[in-house]
């Protein structure tokens, strides 16, 4: 609590010195799993911060009002929230403008960050490299993270990077062969989205409208996955790494 508390002071200070005043309230957002314990700790951090909680608000619903989808006829729709280190499923049903919870799912230990791994261990096996030290790691890391975003809009890149060892690392790698690497860990989102719609007991053709969260849903094989799954293009115009914020914004 008192780390989330230091984390919401800095920003409460960003804000009021971009806004040029005093904050008088905030919505925060919260992931629709986190329980009664969860949510009380989030709330006890933001008012150790000073700030004054409007109202805690599920990340998949302030993503769903970034949309407009709350003006939107009624209906269900699915949140897929594919970040760094997480992945989130939500299934949500409006009805007379509220939105309701009605299943989540996800892995808590799948994100974007897997995909940089990824890149990295097939760098490493066509390289030939030896075990490298803990700053070559990073870097090789970081220059994979580098090649992935660059992957999401051009059909090829070039992996470099220097190593401490003064040897020069420079590998073709095409937008192909990143996608079949990574095929495996875009699967393992779609079962936990399949899972969610079994809770709820929907078939993927009931749901209205699929938004897409998180800096890793750029990635066109990550989109055309939910597509496919959905039979519906996703709904992905808004920034996704800003999309919940967005939303709670909105309702502030």
């Amino acid at each position: 609590v008192e780390v989330s508390a230091e984390i919401l002071k800095v920003l409460r200070l960003r804000a009021e010195e971009s806004l040029g005043g005093e904050l008088v309230g905030a919505v925060v957002t919260v992931p629709a799993y986190f329980d009664d314990a969860q949510r009380q700790a989030t709330k006890d951090a933001a008012t150790l911060a000073g700030l004054n909680v409007l109202r805690l608000l599920n990340e998949p619903t302030a993503a769903a009002i970034a949309y407009g989808l709350d003006n939107a006829a009624e209906g269900t729709y699915a949140v897929y929230d594919l970040g760094g280190g997480t992945f989130d499923f939500s299934v949500l049903r409006l009805t007379k403008g509220v939105f309701e919870v009605l299943a989540t799912s996800g892995d808590a230990a799948l994100g974007g960050d897997d995909f940089d791994h990824r890149l990295f261990c097939w760098v490493l096996e066509k390289a030939k490299l030896p075990p490298l030290n803990e700053s070559d790691t990073s870097l090789m890391i970081a220059k994979a993270r580098e090649v992935k975003e660059y992957l999401s809009h051009h059909a090829e890149a070039r992996f470099n990077a220097k190593l401490s060892t003064g040897e020069v690392i420079d590998l073709p790698v095409t937008q192909g062969e990143f996608w079949q690497m990574t095929q495996h860990l875009v699967t393992k989102t779609l079962n936990p989205s399949k899972k969610a719609l079994r809770d709820a007991s929907l078939e993927p053709c009931d749901v209205k409208g699929v938004v897409m969260v998180g800096g890793a849903t750029r990635m066109p094989h990550v989109q055309r996955a939910v597509g496919k799954l959905f039979g519906q293009e996703p709904l992905n115009n808004l920034d996704p790494d800003k999309v919940v914020a967005l939303g709670a914004a909105m309702q502030a």
